[in-house]
């Protein structure tokens, strides 16, 4: 399969593959990660891909590892929640909280400019990815692949942070 073969495919799929991620994550942006490291696996072996007999299959089974996989390890490694909804008697210590945000806001400085913009639009202003994309003049798969990147790139940091406390 071809560059061009592969766009195609990847642009006929995405939804599906989406809607599999949604399913199993049950948050966008999340199943938003796993689809493009879906799509990134399989563009690393698309030379490879006419050795299977159903291209979607596949897709479909590596979405679905993928998600598994991102659930088995929040498991492992809890995430805190920076929002005001807690469904609980109390909220957290608001000093804890003001320091993870800051903690976050710092994180999110050490980003590339372009993936610093993008992270903030998404999810500070809360745009749709669509009108990020016209914003930056980049097409949407990039932006979703900068949004990708910054993510994992703060949660490293984060990671490598608590593995030194």
């Amino acid at each position: 399969m071809n560059n061009h073969e592969f766009e195609i495919f990847a642009r006929e799929c995405r939804d599906e593959l989406l809607a599999i991620a949604c399913r199993l994550l049950r948050h966008r942006d999340d199943a938003e990660d796993a689809v493009q490291e879906t799509l990134l696996k399989l563009y690393a072996m698309r030379h490879d891909l006419a050795k299977y007999h159903s291209v979607e299959a596949l897709a479909k089974v590596v979405v679905r590892h993928i998600s598994l996989n991102y659930l088995r390890s929040q498991r492992r490694h809890p995430t805190l929640t920076l929002r005001d909804d807690y469904e609980g008697d109390a909220p957290p210590d608001s000093e804890l909280k003001e320091e993870a945000i800051k903690s976050l806001l710092r994180a999110i400085d050490l980003l590339p400019s372009k993936q610093q913009m993008i992270l903030r639009l998404r999810h500070i202003e809360e745009m749709e990815t669509d009108d990020i994309a016209r914003i930056a003049n980049m097409s949407i798969d990039a932006v979703y692949q900068n949004l990708s990147r910054a993510r994992r790139a703060i949660l490293q940091r984060f990671k490598h942070n608590n593995d030194e406390a």
